[in-house]
């Protein structure tokens, strides 16, 4: 995929009469005239291990849509609000999730041109990209985004300054501080880990969080628990010499701070979602996120006890063979369990989701039936099925998934996938992002600014939405077995540990019928990933993949 963004096609609005063609499935790899491509196997093209004869079947499953393809519009000779203008009309055609995200295009156009075209007036570069970040972010899809290489400085003035502390909200709805720096004004001040925040500018702490903007995560969130992270992250987040007066319980006092330039130093201290300390402030994309984490597509190791862990960042043709050499190892050891970390997993092909799927189920599971704006006849055609089928050399001891906000696209067919079929275990704090529909790249906005947006959807066997987020913000996929949120964990966490992973560890220690007082610690580390492209299809540069 292009930049750090990930892809399909398709809208979230299919008419179930195109689905009807499709409840035969044919062989793995057969074009059908129902839609582009069936794989009964999804596997079976990556055992195959000729990314060439994939990449052609790939390109057949776009036959339905083919013929009706345009180009991506390049507006980046246009005025500033000339190309907005433009670009609101063609995502309002296309966008895949209109009406089950309840987007109003029109009130989003009328809000933020303005905006646009002052700062066009001004010449200001900064307020352009910060409103079109804003524009994006306004609605809840990790996978519309706006993407340049030069922020124009809009993000260090936005967010450049930290107050020497980080805060988090318990379970119990307390939200207390998680860090504070050392030497910094808030330790003078007496501030210390646990103390409860109950108000922020003189206004209730809740209304503060609401009220904080996160247009500069690199990872958009799109479910209520993955806005809330973020907004607690950013609340400590302010212009360099912004003061804040802030109201602690027990006996109710209030301290002073001004904020100053740390180097994101309070975004680093709370990606402890991610099993380990990365500073995403740093970071302006996913992309450079990524090189942060890990060089490898995939990362194995062995943990107390002989559970094998393996960490996954991405969906690319090249990453099955090493993902199921991992799962071969972990057979060969006799591990007891597997760890698969997807907590920093971008996505990718999907049919690669469904295939390393097939390693850990124990029936047939339905995948997804992908589809793509048909700008031909302004409708969604599908475009592919495809299934996780049990392999005959599959894993068949206890597995359990980490996942995080952070796990995006196709990153989140795996957890799908279990969760539907009941296999395994998902562990974490929080939710899979909630962005599994087919991204595909936008207009080129002055100047070279690039968008993404997904004009297509994954389908479940009934031709309904799913993974997706909704109007509500429900979305992604959930733990099922949710690690608490309370002083005692992120306590461990922000001293290091990998509290999710612990609790991991302890659920397959658990399946053989072990039990300890609590999940014994284990270091932090994290996970990440990238996106791949799917290839120019005519003249539209399209993506596979989840994110």
């Amino acid at each position: 995929m292009l930049f750090n963004l990930l892809t399909r096609a398709v809208p979230g609005f299919v008419i179930l009469a195109l689905l009807l063609a499709l409840v035969s499935p044919a062989s793995a790899g057969l074009y059908t005239d129902s839609c582009g491509m069936v794989w009964t196997d999804a596997a079976a093209p990556f055992e195959r291990n000729n990314e060439t004869a994939y990449n052609e079947e790939l390109m057949a499953s776009y036959a339905p849509v083919m013929a009706n393809l345009t180009e991506v519009p390049d507006l980046s000779n246009l005025s500033w609000s000339d190309a907005f203008r433009e670009t609101c009309a063609y995502m309002k055609e296309r966008y895949a999730f209109t009406e089950w995200r309840g987007v109003d295009w029109d009130a989003l156009y009328a809000a933020y041109a303005p905006k646009i075209a002052e700062a066009e007036r001004n010449e200001d570069n900064a307020a352009y990209y910060r409103t079109l970040r804003e524009f994006v972010y306004a609605i809840p899809d990790g996978h519309v985004l706006v993407s340049s290489p030069d922020d124009f400085g809009a993000k260090h003035a936005d967010i450049g300054g930290g107050y020497g502390l980080a805060v988090a909200r318990l379970d119990t709805g307390e939200v207390i501080v998680t860090y504070v720096a050392e030497g910094s004004e808030a330790e003078r001040a007496g501030v210390r880990f646990g103390d409860e925040i109950v108000s922020w500018n003189g206004r209730p702490v809740g209304e503060a969080i609401d009220a904080t903007s996160i247009i500069w995560t690199p990872i958009k969130p799109s479910t209520a628990e993955g806005i809330l992270l973020h907004k607690l992250r950013f609340l400590t987040r302010a212009p360099v010499g912004t003061p804040a007066e802030i109201g602690i319980a027990g006996p109710f006092r209030t301290v002073n701070l001004t904020a100053t330039d740390d180097g994101y130093e309070t975004l680093a201290r709370t990606s402890i979602f991610l099993g380990r300390e990365v500073n995403d402030g740093v970071a302006g994309s996913s992309a450079e996120l990524r090189a942060m984490i890990a060089n490898e597509t995939v990362t194995t190791r062995t943990l107390p006890g002989g559970v094998a862990y393996i960490a996954v960042y991405e969906e690319s043709y090249d990453v099955y063979q090493p993902f199921k050499a991992a799962v071969e190892g972990a057979i060969a050891n006799g591990a007891p369990g597997i760890v698969i970390d997807l907590r920093f997993n971008r996505g990718g092909d999907d049919n690669l989701a469904a295939a390393y799927a097939g390693g850990f189920v124990n029936r047939s599971v339905f995948y997804e039936y992908g589809t793509t704006y048909d700008p031909g006849t302004g409708e969604q055609a599908v475009l592919w099925e495809s299934w996780a089928q049990p392999r005959p050399d599959g894993y068949t001891g206890p597995v359990a998934l980490l996942v995080s906000p952070y796990t995006i696209s196709s990153g989140e067919g795996l957890p799908k996938v279990f969760a539907e079929s009941g296999t395994g275990a998902i562990v974490s704090w929080y939710g899979t992002n909630g962005a599994f529909g087919m991204e595909s790249m936008g207009p080129v906005l002055p100047p070279r600014i690039m968008t993404a947006f997904p004009q297509g959807a994954s389908l479940d066997e009934n031709g309904r939405i799913q993974v997706d987020s909704n109007a509500s913000l429900v979305g992604g996929v959930a733990p099922t077995v949710r690690v608490p949120l309370d002083r005692d964990t992120l306590a461990r966490a922000m001293a290091g540990e990998d509290v999710q992973l612990a609790y991991a560890v302890e659920w397959i220690r658990a399946q053989a019928g072990e039990t300890t007082a609590e999940p014994s610690a284990v270091p932090a580390q994290a996970a990440a990933g990238w996106a791949v492209v799917l290839g120019a299809i005519a003249v539209v540069a399209v993506w596979y993949g989840r994110r």
